[in-house]
């Protein structure tokens, strides 16, 4: 079993390193919010796989595991991706964005929950990566099927291990990214987001054209 959680964990880290939607929404969380939100980030993206694992200990595995169901997923979650690059670059070019904005936003939207918090963030940014569900489909079916001859610590073992690389990996670019703040002016600011965006394009355009392919 303790296999199970070691392989998960280094598995889990080489997703983790790869850029991609999660690794942007950190970045910039991390720049405008600081620390904190990159925390609430990666809880999101657990709780929301946390929700994936049920659901296919549940049955879902044999519902996603096609190759139609699969291409509109790729299809809908790059169209999702290039409407955040859209907002990420016009807010940004309209002077929108600006480092410390959370602390006055946040007095206004006390009482609210929108895709503004970063948990939330967290849950749409994995929810719309197809890469995501294929890994989930592929990699993480195969690991949970040998997990579950452990019961459900076999289970509990596989799922810790897997969002521990999440945890490690995002919590260390969180804070070096958020300590660095106090160096950047609104300038520079504005064209970390701006590659941001620009990165969220590309990946948006591949998966529509990858999934279209499929």
């Amino acid at each position: 079993m303790s296999l199970i959680f070691f392989s998960a964990l280094m598995v889990g880290f080489s997703g983790a390193v790869v850029p991609g939607p999660m690794f942007t929404v950190i970045i910039t969380n991390a720049t405008s919010k600081g620390f904190r939100s990159v925390v609430f980030t990666i809880l999101g993206h657990a709780f929301i796989e946390l929700i994936i694992l049920i659901l296919f200990l549940a049955g879902l595995l044999h519902y996603l595991n096609n190759v139609i169901v699969i291409k509109i997923i790729g299809i809908a979650g790059g169209a999702a991706l290039l409407y955040l690059a859209y907002d990420l670059i016009n807010s940004s070019l309209r002077n929108k964005l600006k480092i410390g904005q959370d602390k006055e936003d946040s007095a206004k939207n006390k009482s609210k929950i929108n895709i503004n918090s970063p948990f939330l963030q967290g849950m749409f940014v994995s929810a719309i990566n197809p890469y995501w569900y294929i890994w989930w489909v592929t990699v993480g079916a195969a690991f949970l099927i040998n997990s579950i001859k452990y019961g459900v610590l076999g289970v509990c073992l596989f799922y810790i291990g897997h969002i521990s690389s999440d945890f490690i990996w995002y919590l260390i670019i969180g804070f070096l990214i958020s300590k660095g703040r106090k160096y950047f002016n609104n300038k520079v600011y504005k064209i970390i987001f701006i590659l941001c965006g620009v990165f969220l394009v590309y990946l948006g355009i591949k998966f529509i054209i990858d999934f279209i392919k499929k």
